[in-house]
């Protein structure tokens, strides 16, 4: 993922929409109580890979898994990412995905689209925005595994949307553990 202004452009809220629409992928989570940690989740990803991205750490073969949280790498991760890859590989089929995906898709020169935000839809749904330059499809297989890896349980997209939807939503895992527009 591309992401303009690195890791501390993802735990806040965009300053304000850009000229034209974005591309969203909506997720439905487990229940409305577990949106937040969803989202801090994604964002937490999203930051890593934009760390890694700005270290220019993809030259290494294997890529080095030591940013990524806690609960992706090692025993801790394992039932999510079982989880994760069920849930993928039904929504998607192909192959299954790994951790080592997952840091492949935060190379910048493999991504054509930047991450905007994650915002409260309503109820259990969440919408993940992304600035595709106004494509309504892109190659997004290693945002979605972010968000299965997250703890969504299904979604569709992406989604052409006016950028004025996303403004009128509040953003979810910010940095102070709260909501803002």
């Amino acid at each position: 993922m591309v992401v303009d202004g690195g890791p501390d452009r993802i735990r806040e809220r965009p300053g304000e929409a850009p000229p034209g629409p974005l591309s969203t992928l909506l997720v439905e989570v487990e229940s409305w109580d577990r949106v937040e940690r969803f989202a801090r989740r994604l964002r937490e990803l999203a930051g890593a890979g934009a760390a890694l991205a700005d270290s220019g750490g993809f030259d290494g073969d294997p890529l080095p898994e030591d940013a990524l949280p806690a609960w992706v790498r090692g025993e801790e991760g394992t039932k999510g990412r079982e989880e994760a890859r069920l849930r993928h590989a039904l929504h998607c089929g192909g192959p299954e995905w790994t951790v080592q995906d997952l840091l492949s898709a935060f190379d910048p020169d493999l991504r054509s689209w930047t991450w905007w935000d994650v915002t409260r839809a309503g109820g259990n749904l969440v919408q993940v925005w992304a600035d595709a330059m106004w494509e309504d499809t892109f190659d997004c297989e290693g945002l979605r595994w972010a968000c299965y890896l997250s703890g969504a349980h299904s979604m569709v997209g992406p989604i052409l949307e006016p950028a004025e939807v996303w403004a009128r939503q509040p953003s979810l895992g910010l940095g102070d553990g709260g909501a803002a527009r």
